[in-house]
């Protein structure tokens, strides 16, 4: 039966067959010949022979394999190039071996009657390959003539070709056993899809020489067609373009990538992935449903690309890889571009990765765009500018365990940006980045047992929604150095201490609320003698029916307070006794019980804590000592009350008896007088002991307070009408006014006391009244300067605005005076920023120019006096000035004004017109009266707040009527028109026309 063959190059041409001994037709092989050293085939009886390592021909049919069991090396021992093909077509079992002579029952491989014997392209066998039989048969040439090799480059093998399914792995065939053992030292070649298809099958070397990119992807292409897995045989595969597997064809059966530790070599791929694992067909509103996508044993990427090394999936999310299993995928990708990464896994879910993904650019080792409900482990790095070891962005992360991750080099270990729920839990990660945590986004992610390395500076100053649970490596005492902390959310559990602050308090400033989980948990402590203020920016502070945006820790060492978030909220949960009493979370323990003694002196012990004596029925006044400070409980308190206009004073105990403090006092008071009872009954304070040998004051009527100088107790509450020109101000002023109404001349000045003589918050103001003026100048001695805003810091007087009823109150802030309250005329008469009325006087000065000043803030003038056609007024310097300074400018009496700068601070005057416009002077519009301009300073510059509109026309705002010739007077975008054109002033002096035209 003639079978008929066509290639491209030539016409048909039939070739006879015949059936071989297993029943199968083939060929019959035509005249033997030699072309170019290759033998052609003899017959039917002499298949091709091979090519020998020498290049020379090599034929198999010098004898035959002998019966009986003797053994026959193939051509004397030479190894073919292409390997070894033999087809048993006798009746007997063949052995063979190449680690010495083939013997039944030895260290051999059977071949069946009627099977073949394969060995792959390149096969070097351990010695030399012997056949052997194992009963005697009558010789047979033609079982002679079939012992040849395969010619071909590749072999694939049919499954009735039973010796290949001898062994299940290429590679040393020694350990191989079918009905005995058998020793091969070469590889066996899967072509057949059972138990896979290798992708050497289509020519794939692995030499990282060859390119081998066809062969591996015709490979995976034949594979997913016929549900095969694909083999990747020990070796470096070089790839030029994309390795793709789109196993959408076999979507609900999945798709194995077996490895034996292979490489594919992509760094000659200049950009795009090397690898690319998807499922097409699918769209973002439906993606497609893959399944069961496994890469089994270790496999090695290299590459060199602008884009992540490895994408799984679609970057639209059109496909959803459920259960993917990455065994051990090690990617290295040395592109130093900003868009270079390791690993990318777009849509994935229910799955079990374990990666290693390094890079050397700056995207991320690895990025999950959308995994849920998966477990991943391995490692990342991402080494450029701004990279990251993982990412977790864009699409729905959540609900996966990320066990053991080693993220490090990479300026940022874990990034989280996607802004949804995640409930993803990582497990004794190590961090070892610059930065460990920056999440900006999601919330319910979980550290548990952090571990950071040396590299890592900032632990997450930015990590909303992160809990942290155990403590890991970072120590969960925190001591900072500087005089402020901000918290963050990775700070869950740690607690602060105000021990290293370099000032006398630490301030520490909470996350917002809603960028940590609830019960996201904080300590604060305060050590070293100093204290602590805690600040929630959003959110409040609550506790014992108090809700408040800041707390302070209670004074001394060993103060503690916890705040946990509830979500919204911080709740005390649990905290020191005095810290709640300093912040009002728990009732005062104030004295309640009222004693009156009635002899001059009284000896207080310890039962008198929550006592409140009493000066009502002394007949002078009560003298109190208070007891020994030894064996006194922390929080002993006492009350004092004095009453019938009778005094009372309070000194410590001459036996361990400590000192009394308050705000202002030093550490050195004994003792303390209530408020002079001339200025009232019914004064009253408060001592509580602090176990550190003090009494502090801890409650005091004002009057009291001021009498005994306590900080913060300034304010005005009474006043003294002194009879004199010139007071000189003392300690016991606190809290008083001083008017001039007694004065006995026009005028009243007062002296403030020596800075050292005073407590911070000392108050005193100065009133004018029956027409007499006050001013106020510090002490000659220590008397600091007189501050306000706009003044400077080196004012030393400040004089009240004329007339009566006006106002100054000077406060002393430890250093100096400052105005807290000034009537309206005083404050602008001191030039005090932001507190100018506007304009509120007028001036007519009799000269040509003006120069203005600080006090002119306020004022206006016009040129209605000048003894010339015009009025220049010049503006004050800028630093002469504060922000606010308003003057007025108007033209009277037929003449003009012209205002311009000082031009010391290269300062202008803004006009907002012609789209804004600045000048060194402005000049109010001529030939009318009445003209008017207002200029303010804005702290930098002069603006124009107020203009007529005339005015407001010259500076080229508004439109007038007239009719200029080209050359008239002008303001460069000044607008005027007539009845027939629209006149424009596009330069100065010269103006241009347009006709107007149209109608209704």
């Amino acid at each position: 039966m003639p079978l008929l063959v066509k290639d491209a190059n030539t016409t048909i041409q039939p070739i006879s067959t015949q059936s071989d001994v297993a029943g199968n037709l083939v060929p019959v092989h035509a005249p033997a010949s030699v072309v170019g050293g290759i033998a052609t085939p003899v017959g039917p009886t002499a298949p091709l022979p091979v090519i020998n390592t020498g290049g020379a021909v090599a034929v198999d049919g010098s004898a035959t394999v002998a019966a009986g069991g003797t053994a026959q090396t193939l051509f004397a021992g030479v190894v073919p190039i292409n390997g070894y093909l033999v087809a048993n077509n006798s009746s007997a079992i063949l052995f063979v071996s190449d680690v010495g002579a083939a013997t039944s029952g030895g260290a051999s491989i059977p071949v069946a009657a009627g099977a073949v014997f394969v060995t792959p392209s390149g096969y070097k066998p351990a010695g030399a390959v012997a056949f052997g039989a194992a009963q005697r048969a009558r010789p047979s040439r033609r079982a002679g003539r079939n012992e040849t090799p395969c010619l071909a480059g590749r072999v694939r093998l049919r499954a009735r070709h039973r010796a290949a399914d001898l062994g299940a792995e290429p590679g040393n065939f020694s350990t191989l056993s079918t009905t005995g053992t058998a020793t091969m030292g070469g590889d066996m070649l899967m072509c057949s899809g059972r138990p896979w298809i290798d992708v050497r099958c289509n020519g794939a070397v692995g030499d990282d020489s060859h390119d081998d990119t066809m062969a591996i992807n015709m490979t995976i292409s034949t594979a997913i067609t016929n549900n095969w897995p694909v083999h990747l045989s020990a070796g470096t595969y070089k790839v030029t373009s994309a390795v793709s597997i789109d196993y959408a064809g076999q979507a609900s059966k999945g798709f194995r990538l077996i490895s034996e530790a292979a490489t594919i070599d992509g760094r000659a791929i200049a950009s795009g992935p090397v690898l690319q694992i998807q499922c097409g067909g699918g769209s973002t509103s439906s993606p497609t449903g893959c399944f069961y996508f496994k890469e089994e044993g270790s496999l090695f990427v290299n590459a060199s690309t602008p884009a992540y090394a490895v994408v799984l999936g679609k970057a639209d999310f059109s496909d959803a890889h459920n259960s993917v299993k990455l065994d051990h995928l090690i990617v290295n990708n040395a592109s130093t571009a900003s868009s270079a990464g390791g690993c990318q896994l777009n849509f994935v879910l229910d799955s079990d990765i374990y990666t290693i993904c390094v890079s050397a650019g700056g995207a991320a080792g690895i990025a999950l765009e959308q995994t849920q409900f998966s477990r991943i482990s391995g490692a990342g790095t991402a080494q450029g500018t701004g990279g990251r070891s993982l990412v977790l962005e864009n699409g729905y992360n959540f609900s996966s365990t990320f066990s053991a991750l080693d993220l490090e080099v990479s300026p940022t270990c874990l990034s989280i940006t996607f802004n949804h729920n995640g409930l993803n839990t990582f497990v004794s990660p190590y961090f070892n980045c610059q930065t460990a945590v920056n999440a900006t986004a999601s919330i319910g992610n979980v550290l548990i047992n952090p571990n950071y390395g040396g590299a890592t500076v900032n632990f997450g100053p930015s990590s909303t929604g992160i809990t942290v649970i155990g403590s890991g490596s970072r120590s969960r005492w925190y001591f900072p150095s500087s005089m402020s902390y901000t918290a963050a959310p990775v700070d869950d559990g740690l607690n602060i201490s105000s021990y290293n602050a370099p000032g006398a308090s630490l301030t520490v400033t909470l996350p917002a609320a809603g960028s940590v989980n609830p019960g996201w948990t904080m300590g604060f402590a305060t050590d070293n003698g100093k204290g602590m203020t805690v600040t929630a920016p959003s959110g409040a502070i609550l506790s014992g029916g108090k809700s408040v945006s800041s707390i302070v820790l209670g004074p001394g060492n060993y103060e503690n307070v916890a705040l946990q978030s509830d979500g919204n909220n911080w709740r005390v949960i649990s905290s020191t006794r005095n810290t709640r009493l300093v912040n009002g979370f728990d009732p005062p323990p104030w004295p309640s019980n009222w004693l009156y003694p009635s002899t001059s002196g009284y000896a207080a012990t310890l039962a008198d804590n929550g006592n409140t004596l009493s000066s009502f029925n002394t007949t002078a006044g009560l003298s109190i000592t208070l007891p020994a400070t030894t064996g006194l409980p922390t929080g002993w308190s006492m009350g004092f009350a004095t009453d019938s206009t009778k005094p009372l004073s309070v000194q410590v105990n001459a036996s361990s008896g400590g000192h009394i403090v308050w705000p202002g006092a030093g550490a050195s008071a004994t003792t303390l007088t209530l408020a002079n009872t001339a200025q009232g009954a019914y004064e009253f304070l408060v001592l509580q002991y602090d176990r550190s040998g003090n009494f502090r004051v801890v409650d005091a009527t004002p009057a009291t307070a001021q009498a005994i100088g306590m900080i913060g107790a300034g304010g005005i509450s009474h006043w003294s009408f002194p009879a004199v020109s010139a007071y000189a101000a003392v300690v016991a002023d606190n809290g008083s006014v001083l008017s001039s109404f007694n004065s006995p001349l026009s005028f009243f000045v007062v002296t403030l006391p020596s800075t050292t003589a005073i407590p911070m918050g000392w108050t005193i103001g100065i009133a004018t009244d029956s027409n007499k003026t006050a001013s106020v100048q510090v002490n000659g001695s220590a008397g600091g300067h007189i501050l306000f805003s706009g003044g400077g810091a080196t004012a030393t007087s400040v004089s009240l605005a004329a007339g009566n009823y006006e106002l100054l109150v000077l406060q002393f802030d430890g250093s100096n005076f400052r105005v807290v309250e000034a009537t309206p005329a005083t404050a602008t008469q001191i030039g005090l920023s932001g507190n100018a009325p506007g304009i509120n006087r007028w001036s007519f000065p009799a000269v040509g120019t003006y120069a203005a000043s600080q006090s002119d803030n306020g004022n206006a003038v016009s040129s209605y006096n000048t003894p010339t056609s015009s009025l220049t007024v010049t503006l004050p310097p800028t630093s002469s000035i504060g922000g606010g300074w308003t003057m007025g400018f108007a033209t009277d009496n037929g003449k003009t004004m012209t205002v311009q700068v000082n031009g010391a601070a290269s300062e202008k005057i803004l006009v907002p017109t012609g789209g804004g416009t600045s000048s060194n002077s402005i000049s109010l519009a001529t030939s009318q009266n009445y003209e008017f301009a207002a200029l303010q300073f804005d702290g930098s510059n002069f603006r124009v707040v107020q203009a007529t509109p005339q005015t407001l026309n010259n500076l080229g705002g508004l439109i007038s009527s007239g009719s200029p010739a080209s050359s008239s007077a002008c303001t460069t975008n000044q607008i005027t028109h007539d009845s027939n054109f629209l006149y424009i002033c596009t330069a100065t002096n010269t103006w241009k026309r347009v006709a107007i035209m149209g109608g209704y």
